[in-house]
């Protein structure tokens, strides 16, 4: 049987090796027409042919070919169609698919918008590509299976969610636009033309910070509303993989205005271009070469292409290093007349890409612990309160600026003609800080970070609306600007002042946790297909108020036969706070009827029960041997039992095959008088016993032999997730706003 989808990966490689050679030839000879058409037309092969496996695995995918081994994977029969097609990108091979795809197709619109740099960017692009494509044919979605299974392992509970079908499908497309202003760069030192490069690059640098800034807030928010521990950010490895590239690409956006407008820091942009495509290569090395795999949860294994990508990212790093310092001495410096202020826009420019810079420093540097610990020592990782002890002050500085930055001019400027214009940022410093101190002093740290959000948010909501009113387009900073004052006073709000509260909640009865008053109505256990969903309904009540909520715990088997559990929250999202109400677990109570004195013990595993520890050691059958009435067979099970914690104490209850009743099959317990195990049943395959108690029931069992089912629950109040939310959403605006703006110029 031919494999369809790895030929076309094959032809898609071989057209792209033609197309960079064919730019290779217009690097040195500008006016060769047919070289030019084909590396052309090459390129465009090379996107027909990705495009056509991408539509290939996406068949297989929807029609269960589970003779693919990443179909049986990552989709089932059972799958919902949204589902199944987002199991395209759930596995590393379908996302390194799914990486080509997009960067071949951003590809095709920068081959016609690259204009005169056309054959050094698009011949650095294609490189990109390659290693891409070589990637993808080490580990390919389209290998097969000798024996295809019935039916695939169907997709990760967590991952079935509306978000999860849009987060990583805009986080690639990020990775894949960062290569731009990457490539435009080198094309820039190749070509000798440091400022030429940074009008057409500062548009792709706009729309990779808005894409890769989306799939980070999209996963953010999943993370809240999926996963039950309340959180939206927990500093994890992969999370950072995604911000270190955005951060490093916020630093280039600012140095490229700063240099189209100014004509400074030409030497910082091309390493800022650097590093931001190279830290997702390394981000990616670190997440998918299995380094990680014991510090994050959400960690690829390796797939054996730790090495390929170590080459892609030293091979890029030693390019653009390369040219860079051939290149150094001719990189123009500011005039001696052009010294720089220290109350001036640049500076503000110039300190913020140095805070940006430093925070990606420590965050790297973090992320990366359990690489360098692996080195030198054991391999461990830093903790949460690493990353938010050491990004607190950078935060203050980082928002002090956005409190009166955007008001200055380029060069000098007056201080007493500022002092009028920041009426707003005290304004808006005073109300945050008062609400701050209303709700409980959080530590001098947070209090200059919540006064300094509130600075930020008050000046640059006036001065937003204040260019809105003149011109939409020229708002784009003002509002991303606000929309970072925002979310920082909604992570303030939301970490520092978050309430919350476990409640156990019998069914029928009424319990208050954070002031709601909610009774539990009683389990609904529905059936699916790999599984059992527990749905656990709350009626809640608070004056006026009265809603259902309806959290859940799913159970499935996973893979490795292991039994796997996910808690699904329910959130009342407000104004002001949300009320996240989190199962942490589900107690089915006990009835009257006295199933409690059946016991089954697993060989190795202990359990308790009364005042006992029982363990089952193993079976015994000495009892059959030399027995020369062999039709009868009598087998022992071996049991550890303590009393209270005491020394354990052996007993071998003996049942005999084909007999109801035996005496050996009863043994007196330790401790109580009239206690007694009887062995009933075996189970060699499944090494298993069972046993009936017999004797008096203890004081615990007596209270809860009528306990009704219950749910535990964390009922928690987070303020400030609105302001939260909005405030990123408002950065992708002023993001959108300006690669509008830019994309026309």
């Amino acid at each position: 049987m031919n494999n369809l989808g790895q030929v076309t990966i094959w032809l898609g490689l071989i057209a792209v090796c033609i197309s960079s050679i064919c730019y290779m030839v217009l690097c040195f000879k500008k006016e060769n027409i047919f070289a030019r058409n084909t590396a052309r037309l090459g390129f465009a092969g090379f996107a027909a042919f990705v495009t056509i496996a991408s539509l290939l695995l996406m068949h297989f995918i929807l029609n269960h070919d589970f003779i693919y081994t990443y179909v049986a994977r990552y989709s089932s029969r059972d799958l919902p169609l949204k589902y199944l097609i987002s199991s395209f990108w759930a596995g590393q091979e379908g996302s390194f698919l799914l990486w080509v795809l997009l960067g071949s197709w951003l590809g095709l619109l920068l081959m016609f918008k690259a204009r005169d740099m056309e054959p050094h960017v698009m011949l650095i692009y294609n490189l990109n590509n390659i290693f891409l494509v070589i990637l993808l044919i080490k580990q390919s979605p389209f290998e097969l299976y000798l024996f295809p299974p019935p039916d695939g392992q169907g997709l990760n509970m967590l991952l079935q969610d509306p978000w999860m079908v849009v987060h990583p499908p805009v986080v690639f497309l990020g990775y894949a636009a960062f290569a731009i202003p990457f490539v435009y760069a080198v094309a820039a030192l190749w070509r000798r033309e440091y400022d030429g490069w940074i009008k057409p690059a500062l548009p792709w640098t706009v729309f990779a910070f808005v894409s890769l800034g989306a799939g980070i807030i999209i996963g953010g928010y999943w993370s809240y509303k999926v996963l039950g521990w309340g959180g939206y950010w927990g500093w994890d490895p992969v999370e950072n993989a995604s911000l270190l590239p955005w951060l490093a690409g916020t630093a280039l956006m600012h140095g490229m205005i700063l240099q189209q407008t100014q004509r400074k820091l030409r030497k910082t942009n091309f390493l800022l271009a650097a590093f931001s495509f190279i830290l997702v290569i390394y981000c990616t090395f670190l997440t998918r070469s299995g380094v990680l795999a014991d510090f994050s949860v959400h960690s690829f294994v390796d797939l054996g292409i730790t090495g390929w990508l170590l080459l892609f990212m030293f091979a890029f790093l030693a390019i653009s290093i390369g040219l860079f310092v051939a290149r150094i001495k001719e990189i123009p410096v500011s005039k001696k007349g052009e010294g720089l202020s220290y109350f001036s826009r640049e500076f503000g420019f110039i300190a913020a890409i140095i805070i940006l810079c430093l925070s990606i420093l420590i965050i790297g540097l973090g992320t990366s612990a359990p690489l360098i610990t692996r080195v030198l020592e054991k391999a461990s990782k830093v903790s949460t309160d690493f990353y938010v002890d050491t990004n607190l002050p950078l935060a203050i500085l980082m928002l002090f600026l956005l409190s009166f930055v955007p008001l200055l001019a380029w060069g000098k400027n007056s201080l007493s003609r500022l002092l009028p214009k920041l009426i707003s940022a005290i304004t808006g410093a005073i109300v945050s800080g008062v609400i701050t101190l209303w709700s409980g002093y959080p530590g001098i740290g947070v209090l200059l970070l919540s006064l300094l959000a509130g600075a930020a948010a008050g000046m640059n909501i006036l001065l937003a609306a204040r260019l809105i009113r003149k011109r939409i387009t020229i708002s784009s900073a003002a509002i991303a600007h606000l929309g970072v004052g925002l979310m920082f006073l909604g992570i303030i709000s939301s970490s520092v002042y978050d309430r919350s509260e476990k409640v156990f909640l019998a069914q029928g009865a009424v319990q208050t946790a954070m002031g709601y008053d909610m009774k539990f109505y009683g389990p609904k256990f529905l059936k699916e297909a790999k599984g059992m969903r527990l749905h656990l309904p709350l009626e809640v009540k608070k004056g006026r108020t009265q809603f259902i909520a309806q959290p859940d715990i799913y159970s499935e088997r996973a893979r490795d036969g292991q039994t796997q559990r996910y808690v699904h929250p329910y959130i009342r999202r407000g104004l002001i706070t949300d009320l996240y109400i989190s199962p942490l677990d589900y107690d089915p109570g006990q009835k009257k009827s006295g199933s409690g004195n059946h016991l089954h013990l697993k060989k190795g595993n202990k359990i308790q029960f009364h005042d006992y520890e029982l363990t089952f050691t193993g079976f015994d059958v000495s009892a059959m041997m030399g027995r020369k009435d062999a039709q009868t067979m009598r087998v022992g099970a071996n049991i550890a039992v303590s009393y209270k914690g005491g020394e354990p104490v052996k007993l071998q209850p003996v049942i005999t095959i084909g007999q109801t009743d035996s005496p050996a099959s009863r043994v007196k317990l330790p401790g109580v008088e009239d206690a007694y195990l009887v062995l009933v049943s075996i189970d060699a395959t499944a090494k298993t016993i069972g046993l009936i108690y017999q004797g008096p029931r203890s004081e615990a069992e007596k209270s809860a032999q009528n306990s009704p089912p219950a749910v535990i629950a964390e009922v928690s109040i987070k303020p400030g997730m609105t302001l939260l939310w909005f405030g990123t959403l408002l950065i992708l605006l002023g993001g959108s706003i300006a690669i509008a703006r830019r994309w026309t110029k």
